[in-house]
């Protein structure tokens, strides 16, 4: 009996088993695909090797124009470096971009001066306050200089914007050539020689700008003239730099041959102006800035000039001196004295100025000024004849220590006129009027 249970129970499981694994043998029996299907799962196979073959094909393409590029702009660039190469040309930066031969006859610097600034005036007209504030693109200028066929031959191309609607024209055009290492010839249309503070670049100067009395009776007056001059010295080994021009007029810059014919009421006929300055000690290099920053040496000049201008009935002559010292420990002092004279109909007018300035570095970026002025008109032809300027402010130069010095610096400075002032002049920031101003500036001045 227990046998027969035990073969009944291993049939069972046997056909339990076969049960189990014919399963999906019958299932797949079933479900065996068509002709048709087989058919379309082919076709769909094809289409996608095709489509992957095609991208491979358009992948490679690309990849050979992408190479084919890179060999061009490999090959042009072997070749113009082959062309500097062969034409002895150099090119970078070194205080400014340039390119230049190898030789060192040719020099060709591209420059732009760029000067941000925000102003805000304060006039105490009686009972109120009136304030006016706001931002201007002081200056923005580009400029070519450099030398060619000779490092005795130079030039230089600056251009202006205006900074009401950003007309551009045309500030300086010169060439200079030097006949002996002492004594050069200049001829086109450039800055006149004749005060210190105006021969200094607006980029060099130790507050925002210039003084009152620069710019009512001073070099503003001249500015850029027409003309020749001719420079002596100025040499690291001569103590003495003298320059004398023959010119148009005085500020004749962008005019014909025939001056000012048509827009004033005495056009110049011709005017002639020139500097002496002497060096009792110090380097040269040293007095084109006011300020003492990176000086290895004590400095000190003393110089003076005029300019006399013959526009017909009314002759002008404006005479300055003026005196410039640094140490090589960061002080700075510049003062001096100008007078405007003009013989007119109504009589001969004097006009003076005088002026002083002190700067500190009192870190190596770091720079503090205190700077007086006072313009003393003739009171024979206005009421109002004196008026004071007192301005403090504080350098900063951009660049670890202060390195970028004036090619990249931040300039504010704070102003009080106790008098007024005798005109407007928007760029220094002061309006005209009797009564107190304060002049608040903040400038951001960046040299390429």
């Amino acid at each position: 009996m227990t046998s027969r249970n035990q073969r009944r129970r291993a049939s069972n499981w046997l056909v339990a088993t076969v049960a189990i694994v014919a399963t999906p043998v019958v299932a797949l029996a079933d479900t065996k695909p068509s002709y048709e299907d087989l058919q379309k799962r082919i076709e769909l196979l094809e289409s996608r090797v095709q489509a992957t073959e095609e991208q491979k094909r358009a992948d490679a393409a690309a990849a050979r124009q992408v190479d084919a590029t890179i060999d061009a702009v490999a090959r042009d660039a072997n070749k113009r470096s082959q062309m500097l190469a062969e034409g002895g040309l150099t090119a970078g930066y070194d205080k400014g971009f340039f390119i230049k031969s190898e030789d060192g006859n040719f020099l060709f610097k591209p420059s732009a001066i760029f000067q941000f600034r925000g102003v805000s005036n304060t006039n105490d007209s009686g009972s109120d306050d009136e304030t006016v504030a706001g931002f201007e693109i002081r200056r923005a200028r580009f400029r070519f200089d450099g030398h060619v066929v000779t490092p005795d031959l130079t030039y230089s191309f600056v251009w202006d914007t205006n900074r009401q609607g950003g007309a551009v024209t045309l500030l300086d055009a010169w060439a200079a050539y030097k006949i002996t290492p002492e004594i050069s010839v200049k001829v086109g249309q450039f800055k006149e020689s004749w005060s210190h503070e105006k021969d200094i670049s607006f980029t060099n100067q130790l507050a925002v700008d210039r003084t009152l009395v620069d710019t009512v009776i001073g070099g503003n007056l001249t500015d850029r003239v027409q003309g020749v001059s001719v420079t002596y010295g100025g040499t690291k080994n001569n103590p003495i730099r003298a320059e004398v021009a023959l010119h148009d007029g005085a500020n004749s810059k962008n005019t014909d041959f025939r001056d000012f014919v048509g827009t004033t009421a005495n056009p110049a006929n011709f005017g002639a102006g020139g500097r002496f300055e002497y060096k009792l000690f110090g380097d040269w290099a040293n007095y084109r800035d006011f300020t003492a920053k990176g000086n290895k040496e004590d400095l000190l000049v003393v110089g003076g000039g005029l300019d006399w201008t013959q526009r017909g009935d009314l002759d002008t002559t404006i005479a300055g001196i003026d005196a410039q010292y640094e140490t090589a420990w960061g002080l700075n002092a510049f003062a001096g004295i100008v007078g405007n004279f003009a013989n007119t109909g109504a009589g001969n007018r004097s006009d003076y100025g005088v002026f002083g300035q002190v700067g500190y570095l009192v870190a190596p970026a770091w720079e503090v000024f205190g700077r007086y002025d006072v313009l003393l008109l003739d009171d024979n032809f206005t009421d109002d004849d004196t008026f004071n300027e007192i301005t403090v402010g504080v350098n900063y130069f951009l660049g670890k220590d202060g390195s970028a010095l004036h090619r990249a610096k931040i300039t504010v400075d704070a102003t009080f006129l106790p008098d007024g002032a005798p005109s407007t002049q928007t760029g220094i920031g002061v309006l005209a009027g009797n009564d107190q101003q304060f002049v608040f500036r903040a400038q951001f001045q960046l040299q390429l």
